[in-house]
């Protein structure tokens, strides 16, 4: 007998599961920490400007790709605030977000004005991210930076 649409939707989502907690297993090793110590080992700095290349798609706009670059001037124990640049064909864009994670950086979160960021800190000068808007023009967008030093 063939599995139920209802089976199949299950089975979808453990593996959606399993998928979305493997980086964040992974990021912990790379930010220094380890689940058996809690994670927080060592400081986790975000300070710095990051640069790398955004892939997006949008509802109403399509697909762009460009530069864009992360600058962290603030940063108050596990919370930073920064500024994300990016190019679109119109010119250079910007939004002020925050951020936050948890000891070791294993969860990191951030929000701008109109939406949330998600990040993994792969080792302390590389940094994956994904952002999201929800409602009209809804759009996602992630990318690579890397930190400059």
């Amino acid at each position: 007998m063939a599995p139920t649409k209802r089976a199949l939707t299950r089975g979808a989502v453990v593996v959606a599961a399993a998928l979305l907690m493997a980086p964040v297993t992974a990021g912990s090793a790379a930010a220094g920490g380890s689940a058996a110590d809690g994670g927080g080992s060592r400081h986790v700095s975000m300070l710095g400007k990051w640069s790398g290349f955004r892939e997006r798609i949008a509802d109403v706009e399509g697909y762009r790709n460009g530069p864009v670059t992360l600058t962290v001037r603030e940063q108050q124990g596990k919370t930073f605030r920064g500024v994300m640049r990016w190019s679109t064909p119109d010119g250079p864009r910007q939004d002020r977000l925050v951020g936050a994670f948890t000891p070791g950086a294993e969860l990191m979160a951030g929000a701008d004005a109109e939406g949330t960021y998600s990040f993994e800190l792969l080792d302390r000068n590389t940094l994956d991210y994904c952002y999201t808007e929800s409602g009209e023009g809804f759009r996602t967008t992630c990318g690579r930076l890397h930190r400059h030093r």
